[in-house]
């Protein structure tokens, strides 16, 4: 880790003090004398400096500058006497600790150790998580025109706390730009939680957002936090959010609103520092205008709108997607090296995919699975689909384990048994489902209807 530190300070004192202190045990300490030029030397210090009283302005609307641009650095206030008030603003607008002039130099030694200290565990701590989202196959692959311009939105927004609506159809893959904009934003050190509103029972809903007291309720045996205390400090995510009732609309809003709640069966008001992501894979500018969804709700959660493209309109993303679950297949059933034939990766994006990602996803899973030999074929995507195989390749498949056990037999006449097996059984099939119509099952097959009527006797249909 680099142990930059930037002082935004206009008296020299100050900055000469902070160099001669920290530059001797390996600290780099550049200084900036007012908000504008300290703003645009953000980039590349952990740590900053700064003064509450500046030339061009104000150091609490400077460290909300500073949160947003450099969200993961710590920033340390810079105090004289007689500013304690300003101070408490400051920690509660997120710095890191405070000093107060004229400077103890142990002091300045001590926190700006332990802030680095504290740099260092969450790092490594982000690098664990980071670790292990990538083990669970949650990254956003894409190089389409649309999923480009997804990864800028997402890009835009992260470091902005604000409320954002993810739109998509289902299998877009929602939750997981809201989880690339929690962990590209300052939250990232937070908790991410999900919920998704259409899976919880709509009068269970309120007391899983909330929370509830012991006895505020039949069966609250004890006191349980919700998921929004659950999600403090970091992102809580509301998937399907169009299936939320009215009454819990407002009770949602209540608290977009005023960042506060209340658990069920309790008169204490909670302050909830958390971002909140909504989802929906439906219309909600169709709901609101059918008075399913609250149109004050609806702007609360639009500040920010990320539409997600169908898989149909990345095709150029479908093959790239394919081979990233098929790596992720192999390795987690601990199968042998696998790939897609030519004819595999054509049908993978002639398909239009109605499940979008999600249906890709579980699609390579089964092929993996089931197909035998190192390459999967349109036969092994496809299973159920009889238009994804030719016939040669469908009865080869269904014939194969028939013939194993013909093999072993001597004297099983098996070109005859084979034949009038698979001839019997077309006869049947057909003459079902022409309803017994001679002249329509001859036309159907292609045959005459004096050698249908033969072979009717021959294998007893009728």
């Amino acid at each position: 880790m680099n142990k930059k530190i930037l002082v935004i300070d206009d008296e020299e004192s100050v900055i000469w003090v902070v160099r001669k202190a920290l530059e001797p045990i390996g600290y780099e300490v550049e200084a900036r004398k007012n908000i504008r030029s300290g703003i645009k030397a953000l980039d590349g210090f952990r740590l900053i400096l700064l003064d509450l009283i500046l030339p061009d302005g104000n150091g609490i609307d400077a460290l909300k500058e500073i949160r947003v641009f450099n969200p993961d650095a710590l920033v340390i206030i810079v105090t004289a006497h007689g500013k304690m008030e300003s101070v408490i603003d400051a920690m509660k607008e997120g710095a890191y600790d405070y000093l107060e002039k004229p400077f103890d130099i142990e002091e300045l030694k001590i926190v700006v150790e332990k802030a680095f200290k504290d740099l260092s565990i969450r790092d490594e701590l982000l690098t664990l998580r980071q670790t292990k989202e990538e083990s669970k196959t949650s990254q956003i692959i894409g190089k389409s025109h649309g999923m480009l311009k997804i990864f800028k939105e997402i890009g835009r927004v992260a470091p902005k706390d604000v409320t954002v609506l993810i739109s998509g159809g289902s299998g877009t893959g929602k939750e997981l730009v809201a989880k690339a904009i929690h962990n590209n934003s300052r939250r990232k050190f937070g908790p991410f939680i999900a919920i998704n509103a259409a899976s919880i029972p709509k009068e269970l809903l309120e007391a899983e957002l909330f929370g509830w007291e012991k006895g505020a309720f039949t069966g609250a045996h004890e006191k349980k936090e919700g998921k929004i205390q659950a999600a403090s400090s970091g992102t809580l995510f509301l998937d399907e959010i169009s299936e939320l009732d009215i009454n819990m609309q407002a009770k949602l809003l209540r608290f977009l609103q005023e960042q506060e709640y209340s658990p069920l069966g309790s008169n204490k008001i909670i302050k909830a520092d958390v971002r909140i992501i909504g989802a929906t894979n439906t219309n909600l500018k169709e709901c609101v205008k059918k008075g399913q969804f609250r149109e004050d709700l609806y702007y609360r959660f639009n500040v920010i709108e990320i539409k997600l493209p169908l898989l149909k309109e990345r095709k150029e993303d479908i093959i790239p997607l394919a081979r990233h679950f098929l790596k992720v297949s192999v390795k987690v059933f601990e199968l042998p090296p696998k790939d897609f034939s030519k004819d595999a990766e054509k049908a993978l994006i002639e398909y239009d995919w109605p499940g979008n990602v999600r249906e890709l996803e579980n699609t390579i899973k089964r092929a993996s699975i089931f197909s035998k030999g190192s390459l999967i074929e349109r036969r092994d995507l496809f299973a159920n689909d009889y238009n994804s195989c030719s016939i040669k390749e469908f009865l080869e498949d269904k014939l194969k384990g028939f013939l194993n056990e013909m093999k072993r037999l001597e004297n099983s006449n098996l070109y005859k048994t084979v034949i009038s097996e698979v001839e019997k059984a077309i006869f049947s099939i057909v003459l079902k489902e022409t309803g017994g119509n001679q002249v329509k099952t001859a036309k159907i097959l292609g045959i005459n209807r004096n050698t249908l009527s033969k072979k009717i006797k021959e294998y007893k249909l009728i």
